[in-house]
């Protein structure tokens, strides 16, 4: 993906979380590929989904679309611990997917950071 002059940082960031995600997806298991990895798959799109919703709306309401795209990434987290317990995926893949969602958490709690610090945030 060329990178978009649109596309705020944290939806390349996930894309590319995405694109190391969706082979693996394809290798799990088909008793957790139904489950486990339907859901990790839906999980980063909802988050995607979130953002570009973030996006569309005026600053002043974007708090709530950000805060469901951070609960999609917390949970994106749960789901990729569990793959690699259930060795499912790999220590490398582990730590590779867990380092782009720890990133992809700090930009959106950051991005709701500066939304709760602006001053017209209640009009």
């Amino acid at each position: 993906m060329t990178q978009n002059s649109f596309d705020p940082p944290v939806v390349v960031k996930i894309y590319k979380t995405y694109q190391i995600l969706m082979p693996l997806l394809a290798s799990f298991p088909k008793p957790q590929r139904y489950s486990l990895g339907q859901t990790l798959d839906r999980c980063l799109l909802a988050m995607l989904e979130h953002i570009f919703e973030a996006n569309a709306v005026p600053l002043p309401l974007r708090e709530g679309s950000l805060l469901k795209a951070e609960a999609k990434c917390e949970l994106a987290k749960i789901l990729v611990r569990l793959s690699c317990e259930g060795k499912i995926i790999e220590n490398t893949q582990y730590y590779q997917l867990m380092a782009n969602l720890q990133e992809i958490g700090k930009m959106l709690r950051g991005w709701i950071k500066y939304i709760r610090n602006q001053p017209n945030r209640d009009e």
